[in-house]
C-alpha cells in the first residue's frame, strides 16, 4: 500500500480529478494531509498563503465527494500574529464543519529572520487559551463512531505501543489495533470492528489474506501456462526436431520442451524466479550469486586493463619513432644538466665558506 503524504492546496487544485483517481486506486489509502492553518483569509493572506478558504473548501469537497471513504487530516497554527477573535472563531467552525479525524494543533512560534518573527504577537496567554479551546473542541468529536460492526480489509503494519496489539490501517487509513496472534506483520487481514475509541478502533481477525503468496502462485501459473502453449505449439509445427538437444532452424528451434527453458521465456519469467527464490527464503544466496557476477566482471576489467598495460610497456625500443627518442634524449640531457648546476652550486658554496 502506498500513502501519499502532505500537500498544499494550491499545488493540486487544478488536478483534484487526477488526484482523486489516484486515492481510488486498491493500492493506495483514501487519506491526503492538506494543512489549512486557519479559517480566516485575513491570516491566510498575513501568512503569505497562496489559497483562500475557498480553495482548501474546493479541495477538501471534490476528494470526499470522489473518492469513497475519504479521510482529510489537516494542521491549525494557534495565535498567528494579527489574528482577531473572530479569525479564530472562522478557524473553529471550520474544525466543526467538517469534524476532520485528525487536526494537529499548534502555537505560533516567531523563527528568527522571518516577517512573521518582527509582527506585533498575540499576548501568549490568550494564544495557549485558544489553543486549549480548538483542542476541545477536536476532541468531542466521535470520528468513527459509525464503524463498530462492520468488516474492514486491513493492512498490519506495526506493534501497538502496548505490545499487545498489532496496528493497521483501512483503505481510508483509520489505525485498528487487532490481538497480536502468529506473526501478521506485513499481511492483509478481513477484520470485524469490535469496539470504537477516539484515536482508533478495536477489530478481531476474520481471516488473513496472503496476498503476496496469491501473486506468486499466479505468476507461476501464468508461466506454466506460456511454456505448455510453446510446447504444444512447438511439437506441433516440427515434431522431429522440437526436443532436439541441437538448435533447429526453425521457429521453434530456441523454445522449450520437456522442461528446457528458451532465451525467450528465461527474459520474460525472472521475475517469477526471483520470486521463487524470495518465497523459499533463498534471498542469501540470491545476493551471494549476484554478488559473484558482479565480482567476476571486475575481475575481467581489471584482467583487460592489466593486459593492455603489459602490452604498452612491453613495445620493443625499436619501434619507437625518430621523435620518440628525440624527446626522451632531451629529457635525459636536461635532467644531467641540471644535475651537474646543482653539484657546482654546492662545492661554491663550500669553499666560500
Amino acid at each position: 500500500m502506498l500513502r501519499i503524504g502532505m500537500t498544499n492546496p494550491p499545488f493540486i487544485l487544478e488536478h483534484l480529478k487526477e488526484i482523486a483517481e489516484v486515492l481510488r486506486h486498491p493500492c493506495v489509502y483514501s487519506f491526503l494531509h492538506v494543512p489549512v492553518q486557519s479559517g480566516s483569509d485575513a491570516v491566510l493572506s498575513a501568512m503569505n498563503r497562496e489559497y483562500t478558504l475557498s480553495d482548501f473548501r474546493t479541495v477538501v469537497d471534490t476528494l470526499i465527494e470522489l473518492v469513497p471513504g475519504m479521510q482529510i487530516a489537516t494542521d491549525i497554527i494557534c495565535g498567528f500574529p494579527g489574528e482577531t477573535d473572530e479569525d479564530f472563531n472562522q478557524t473553529v467552525n471550520l474544525i466543526k464543519e467538517y469534524k476532520f479525524p485528525q487536526v494537529h494543533i499548534s502555537q505560533f512560534y516567531p523563527r528568527p529572520g522571518t516577517p512573521a518573527a518582527r509582527m506585533k504577537k498575540v499576548p501568549s496567554a490568550v494564544v495557549k487559551k485558544r489553543s486549549r479551546e480548538l483542542t476541545s473542541v477536536f476532541e468531542a468529536f466521535t470520528p468513527y463512531l459509525g464503524m463498530e460492526g462492520r468488516v474492514e480489509r486491513i493492512w498490519i503494519t506495526e506493534i501497538a505501543a502496548d505490545g499487545i496489539h498489532l496496528v493497521g490501517h483501512t483503505k481510508g487509513y483509520v489505525q485498528v489495533l487487532v490481538p497480536s496472534t502468529g506473526n501478521m506483520l506485513g499481511t492483509s487481514a478481513l477484520v470485524k470492528i469490535t469496539s470504537v475509541g477516539r484515536w482508533s478502533v478495536f477489530g478481531e481477525v476474520i481471516k488473513i489474506l496472503n496476498q503476496v503468496d496469491d501473486k506468486i502462485a499466479s505468476n507461476r501459473r501464468i508461466s506454466s501456462q506460456v511454456r505448455q502453449d510453446k510446447c504444444s505449439s512447438c511439437s506441433s509445427q516440427n515434431e522431429s526436431s522440437a526436443c532436439s538437444n541441437e538448435p533447429d532452424p526453425s521457429a521453434c528451434g530456441l523454445e522449450c520442451c520437456e522442461g528446457k527453458i528458451t532465451l525467450e521465456e528465461g527474459q520474460v519469467s525472472w521475475i517469477d524466479r526471483f520470486a521463487e527464490d524470495i518465497n523459499s527464503q533463498n534471498v542469501i544466496g540470491w545476493l551471494l550469486r549476484k554478488r559473484k557476477n558482479q565480482l567476476k566482471g571486475v575481475e575481467n576489467d581489471v584482467a583487460l586493463g592489466s593486459k593492455k598495460k603489459q602490452e604498452w610497456m612491453g613495445g620493443n625500443m625499436g619501434e619507437w619513432g625518430v621523435v620518440d627518442r628525440a624527446l626522451l634524449g632531451g629529457m635525459l640531457v636536461s635532467f644531467l644538466i641540471i644535475l651537474a648546476l646543482l653539484i657546482h652550486v654546492g662545492f661554491r658554496t663550500l669553499s666560500t665558506k
